[in-house]
C-alpha cells in the first residue's frame, strides 16, 4: 500500500509540473473487491484537505464513473457540461474549486483499472485531442500501466447514477431509524419517569413532617437520579464522553464493560497504551467501528469472549475484533438490523486512509481488522 502511494503521488505532482494543472488527483483502485470504495488518496495542488473525506462507490463522481465505463471523462466546462442540480454528485469539483478536468483510467496487466487520474484547471480551458493523448504517453511512461484508448465521455446533465442514489437512501434511513430510537427513549422512557417523579413531589405538599415525609423524598431522589443515568446512558450512545475526556483507548475500555453487562460475555481488551496521539476524525472512526464490531459479535455470534485489541504494528495502527462464535459467510452475510453494517466499517476505515478486512467461516467465529498507516492517523 505504502509503495503504491507512494508511486501515485509522484505521478500526481508529475502530471502537475509537466502540463501546468491547477490540480492532480490520483486514485488507487482498492484490489481484491468487485465493489471498491474509491477516493483521492495522492494529490498536488490542493488548497485544502477536504479531498481526504471523498469516498465514492463504482459510478458515482468523476472517480467512481470513470472507474465504472472504464473510459475517460472529460468536462471542459462545469457550468455547461454538469447542471446546477448535479454538482452534488462531484465532491471533488466543490472541494477544489475545479472548472474544467480530464479523467484517465490506467489498466494494469489483468485488463483491470488500477489507477485513475484526474488532471484540472480551476478556469474554463479546452483539452484538445493533441493535449490529450501527450497525457496519455505520459502517464503510460511513469506507470508502466495501459491507457484507456477509447474516446473521452461528457456526463449527461441530469444523468443520477443509480449507485448513488440507493446508497443515499439507506444512509438516510439509518439516520431515521436513530432519530426514531431518540424519540422513543425520550417520550417512553424519560419523559415518562419524569411524571413519576412529578407525582412523587405533589404528593409532599400534603404529607405532614415525619417519616412518610422522609420516604417520600427518598423516593423523588432515587427516581431523578434514574432519570440523570438514563439520560447520561443516552448521550454515551450518542457521543461517549470518554472519547472526548480521556482518548480512544479508554472509551474502548468502558464500552466492553457495558457490553458484558448488557449480554453477559466476557470482553477482553488489549488496549496499547502506545497507541495515543490519534487525531480526531481517525479516533472517531475506529471507535465506530470497534463499537459496531463488538455488538455484531455480542447479538450474533454466540460467542462466549470477544477479545478486542488496539496496537501498533508494523509502522500501523491495527484495531481488532475478534471472536470464537457461529462464524458466516462472508461473501453472502445475513442482512441483520437497520445499520450500515459491513459496508458501514468498510467505508469509515477508507475514509482515514486505513483498510479493513473480515475473516469468518460458519463454526469458525469472525475476525474484524482495521490497518491504518501510523502517518495517516493524525486527523
Amino acid at each position: 500500500m505504502a509503495e503504491g502511494f507512494g508511486r501515485g503521488q509522484e505521478l500526481a505532482r508529475q502530471l502537475k509540473d509537466e502540463f501546468g494543472f491547477d490540480f492532480v488527483g490520483v486514485s488507487i483502485v482498492p484490489a481484491g473487491t468487485d465493489e471498491p470504495m474509491l477516493s483521492w488518496q495522492c494529490v498536488a495542488g490542493n488548497t485544502n484537505t477536504r479531498y481526504q473525506r471523498i469516498l465514492l462507490p463504482a459510478g458515482v463522481g468523476a472517480v467512481g464513473m470513470t472507474f465504472e465505463r472504464a473510459r475517460p471523462m472529460l468536462v471542459e466546462n462545469v457550468d455547461a457540461d454538469i447542471a446546477q442540480g448535479e454538482l452534488y454528485k462531484y465532491p471533488i469539483v466543490a472541494a477544489e474549486g475545479l472548472w474544467s478536468f480530464l479523467t484517465l483510467p490506467l489498466f494494469g496487466e489483468s485488463g483491470a483499472v488500477e489507477l485513475v487520474c484526474l488532471c484540472a484547471y480551476r478556469t474554463p480551458r479546452a483539452f484538445p485531442d493533441a493535449l490529450i493523448e501527450r497525457i496519455r504517453t505520459f502517464a503510460q511512461e511513469r506507470t508502466g500501466l495501459t491507457p484507456a484508448p477509447t474516446p473521452c465521455f461528457t456526463p449527461s446533465k441530469g444523468e443520477a447514477p443509480s449507485s448513488y442514489t440507493q446508497m443515499t437512501h439507506r444512509i438516510i434511513q439509518a439516520q431515521e431509524a436513530e432519530r426514531k430510537r431518540i424519540a422513543r427513549e425520550l417520550h417512553d422512557g424519560i419523559s415518562q419517569e419524569l411524571l413519576l417523579a412529578q407525582i412523587e413531589l405533589r404528593k409532599l405538599k400534603y404529607l405532614p413532617e415525619g417519616e412518610e415525609q422522609r420516604l417520600g423524598i427518598e423516593r423523588a431522589s432515587d427516581k431523578l437520579r434514574a432519570i440523570m443515568n438514563h439520560v447520561s446512558a443516552l448521550a454515551s450512545d450518542l457521543r461517549p464522553a470518554a472519547l472526548d475526556e480521556l482518548g480512544l483507548a479508554a472509551a474502548i475500555q468502558a464500552h466492553c464493560a457495558k457490553l458484558e453487562r448488557g449480554f453477559g460475555v466476557a470482553m477482553t481488551a488489549e488496549l496499547d497504551a502506545d497507541v495515543s496521539g490519534l487525531g480526531p476524525d481517525t479516533q472517531t472512526a475506529l471507535y465506530r467501528i470497534f463499537q459496531e464490531a463488538a455488538m455484531n459479535a455480542c447479538k450474533y455470534s454466540r460467542s462466549e469472549t470477544i477479545d478486542v485489541a488496539l496496537r501498533r504494528e508494523n509502522g500501523n495502527v491495527v484495531l481488532q475484533v475478534r471472536d470464537n462464535g457461529d462464524g458466516f459467510d462472508t461473501a453472502h452475510p445475513a442482512i441483520r438490523g437497520g445499520g450500515l453494517g459491513l459496508e458501514g466499517m468498510n467505508e469509515r476505515a477508507a475514509a482515514i486512509g486505513g483498510t479493513w478486512s473480515i475473516y469468518s467461516q460458519p463454526g469458525e467465529g469472525t475476525t474484524v481488522r482495521v490497518e491504518l498507516p501510523e502517518e495517516g492517523s493524525t486527523r
